[in-house]
């Protein structure tokens, strides 16, 4: 097992907020779950979830982490990252998850935005000075973290504007088990990766089928300019 003596802040505390925090917690950081009620169930069954973690608020859980995870849903994802406090960012790697899903209830999900722009560029937006890195958005909260399929090993697709930032998660993703993650370049690869989600989405609704992933077959050696 790896080990780390940073904090990572998980922004939320759902399915997907409590699976990361495992992941992280598998590779020996501490974990700040950021939720607007450290107090509540919800709160209370994260905590049981990963034993060891914390609870508080996003603006504390940003200030005290050396990493960032975003697991928030879109429709509280500004207001989330705004009580976080953009200060309290300011420099670290910030690792965004959300897709700007629409409908999803309904059967008949759909993105927000695209084409122009995309979630990742509004995190960056929102967090000027943070390195944000698009990733995990294209999975199963299931296969996050170790995603072992019968038929292979799946990649993770990623973007961001800080080399070092992609370099870091990279590696993070490594020890959750995913084969690669390939640079898709700057966080305008947003624009991309989100509608790569809906095709996951969008195959799973299909067949009714739940645990696919991604593989890129034939890999360039070399990383984008």
């Amino acid at each position: 097992m790896q080990t780390t003596s940073k904090t990572v802040a998980v922004l939320g505390n759902g399915m997907v907020g409590v699976t990361i925090a495992k992941g992280f917690a598998s590779l020996g950081y501490q974990v700040i779950f950021g939720t607007r009620n450290p107090d509540s169930d919800k709160s209370r069954e994260a905590l049981a979830a990963v034993p060891a973690a914390r609870a508080s608020s996003y603006d504390y859980a940003a200030r005290a982490a050396d990493l960032v995870f975003v697991a928030l849903p879109w429709a509280g994802l500004q207001e989330g990252l705004e009580l976080a406090g953009p200060a309290n960012l300011a420099g670290k790697t910030v690792i965004d998850a959300v897709n700007p899903l629409l409908d999803f209830e309904t059967g008949s999900p759909r993105l927000a935005v695209g084409f122009s722009d995309s979630a990742g560029e509004l995190v960056q937006r929102l967090l000027p000075q943070a390195r944000v890195v698009k990733a995990l958005n294209s999975i199963t909260v299931g296969h996050m973290i170790q995603p072992k399929l019968p038929d292979g090993q799946p990649d993770m697709f990623i973007a961001g504007n800080d080399k070092e930032a992609k370099q870091e998660v990279a590696a993070i993703l490594k020890g959750f088990g995913w084969r690669s993650a390939i640079d898709m370049g700057d966080i305008t690869a947003s624009r991309l990766l989100e509608p790569l989600a809906m095709l996951w989405i969008s195959y799973a609704i299909q067949r009714q089928h739940w645990t696919h992933g991604f593989s890129l077959l034939g890999q360039a050696t070399a990383q984008p300019a």
